[in-house]
């Protein structure tokens, strides 16, 4: 038996990503995991060209290495950089990496199968260079961890791997995220009007062009602002915003830090996620962690995440997200969604996540 439980944690996705899940679901168990866990030593490869700050603890280290081109494929580049005396035990691989020559346990995250499911939106030489990897990757891993029983379903569907390599463990929200007291709540963000609210990226499955359809269309948009959360908009998103004729109904707010966007799921009238795809979903924690009503998409993982606390409606269905809007509208902060949304963000936490974790870790010991 080991006197330390060795865990290399290859450190890609903080150089893919400025913020984001994936980066926030590491930020949050690594440390957590050291604290359960004095016998833990996780050392994390920090690439080149980091895009945020790393995970801390007297039980992380750092090993600086430096690869060329955007992503470390194929997987032989990983073998001159291992740490040699963390050969033997365990590789965790946030983004579908795994060296040609480790000789321990292969453990993968995946969050979610949009390159698969969406192919036709991913069909660049890099998409499918992308896809091969992945496969690969799953293929090839001792344990698959997957962060909803819908991944875990898509996985299935695409691989057909060993039921039993398969372990789904569940993301959660800060604790930052909570009800506010009136008299706590920071002055309004925008204006005295009241808004809708979105958060997050605006990629293709995010469905936010059909939710700026609907807002255009719907009649109380005059009286209901939409805040957007999120990285700039693009050219093209400018242009549609002035097609739409909505450009100053919406508006766009960049770098919001937890504490701030607390404040915005405390004062919006509803929290909007038309997604036609997601791996989990934080955002809608935090938003009933908030008592935030919540309209969201009929899909898969949302239903998994969220029940019955949402007000639905068909993804592809504009009139559907309008009538949706005037639901919310109409329910207001009374509804009992909203403690139905309270009741169940506590089954999620990152303690739980990380103690998940820390014992699929110590099957390999």
């Amino acid at each position: 038996m080991c006197d330390f439980l060795k865990v290399v944690v290859d450190g890609i996705i903080y150089r893919m990503q400025s913020f984001g899940g994936i980066s926030r679901l590491y930020n949050e168990i690594l440390p957590r995991m050291c604290d359960m866990d004095e016998s833990l030593y996780i050392t994390l490869l920090t690439l080149n060209h980091l895009k945020q700050s790393l995970p801390t603890h007297s039980q992380i280290h750092y090993w600086p290495v430096s690869l060329p081109g955007e992503l470390p494929d194929p997987c032989w580049l990983w073998n001159p950089i291992v740490p040699v005396e963390a050969k033997g035990c365990i590789w965790h691989s946030t983004y579908y990496t795994i060296p040609e020559k480790w000789r321990g346990p292969l453990l993968l995250t995946v969050v979610d199968m949009i390159h698969e499911l969406f192919a036709n939106l991913f069909n660049h030489s890099t998409d499918a260079h992308f896809r091969d990897r992945k496969k690969r990757c799953i293929l090839t891993s001792d344990a698959v961890i997957c962060i909803s029983e819908t991944t875990r379903n898509d996985v299935q569907h695409f691989f057909q791997i060993e039921p039993t390599k398969i372990h789904v463990i569940p993301l959660a929200c800060s604790e930052v995220f909570r009800q506010l007291e009136n008299e706590n709540c920071a002055p309004r963000l925008l204006s005295i009007k009241p808004f809708l609210l979105y958060v997050g990226d605006r990629n293709h499955y995010k469905n936010f062009d059909r939710l700026l359809q609907a807002y255009s269309r719907w009649p109380r948009r005059k009286e209901v602002s939409l805040v957007v959360v999120g990285r700039d908009w693009s050219q093209d998103e400018k242009n549609r915003l002035m097609d739409l004729r909505i450009k100053d109904r919406v508006l766009l707010f960049r770098k919001v830090d937890d504490e701030s966007l607390c404040n915005l799921y405390n004062q919006a009238i509803a929290f909007v996620y038309p997604s036609l795809y997601e791996g989990f979903g934080i955002p809608l924690l935090e938003a009933m962690a908030c008592g935030c009503p919540i309209v969201a998409s009929r899909i898969p993982s949302t239903i998994e995440v969220a029940g019955e606390c949402p007000i639905y409606f068909e993804p592809t269905e504009v009139d559907d997200l309008i009538n949706a809007l005037d639901v919310v509208i109409h329910e207001g902060q009374n509804s009992t969604r909203l403690q139905a949304g309270f009741e169940r963000v506590k089954r999620y936490s990152w303690d739980k996540t990380a103690q998940q974790l820390l014992n699929i870790y110590h099957l390999f010991l």
